[in-house]
């Protein structure tokens, strides 16, 4: 059996949870809208720092990055939490050699990311939908590109995967993942 690699994307009109539309279709920093939902700072853990070949790690992010699938880039899986409770998980690729910024705010993972964005800066989304939380658990998700400010290059690509006991993914009509 092929295990699914992309979320399956669904519009934000479909969610059914206010909350999640609204973080969902926000325009700006997540950190700062989870922080203002939840009431409380986030954390960061760092799950994985490396680098690896974009096709292997997230097919999808080729093309919107402008890269060959066999192109590298440098990889950061992060979890954002609370009080010892996961509020998101979140992938980041920067291609390596591409912008030095981007390769060092990845590195470090002392700090969520938005914050340490250079500003002004420009996010491109790209879709959102629903992603796999844990065995047989749907999650709401988004993906979006951050445009370096100064040469209007994709910088980074990054995949946001929410806590569905956070923000309930959903939808109008069944999703996909409850009936796989």
């Amino acid at each position: 059996m092929l295990q699914r690699i992309a979320p399956l994307p669904v519009s934000a009109e479909a969610f059914t949870d206010p909350r999640t539309r609204a973080l969902l279709s926000h325009p700006g920093s997540t950190t700062c809208l989870l922080e203002h939902l939840l009431n409380d700072r986030l954390t960061v853990s760092a799950l994985e720092v490396s680098r690896a070949a974009v096709g292997r790690t997230c097919p999808d992010a080729a093309a919107p990055l402008g890269l060959p699938a066999d192109a590298p880039v440098l990889v950061r899986r992060t979890t954002l939490g609370i009080a010892r409770r996961h509020v998101s998980r979140n992938l980041v690729l920067a291609p390596l050699g591409r912008l030095p910024w981007a390769e060092r705010l990845l590195r470090s993972c002392a700090a969520p990311l938005g914050p340490q964005l250079p500003q002004p800066h420009h996010r491109r989304p790209l879709g959102l939908g629903v992603d796999v939380w844990s065995p047989g658990r749907a999650a709401a998700c988004r993906w979006y590109l951050i445009i370096d400010p100064g040469n209007a290059q994709p910088a980074l690509f990054i995949r946001e995967t929410f806590n569905p006991q956070l923000f309930d993914p959903a939808t109008a009509s069944r999703s996909p993942l409850e009936s796989a």
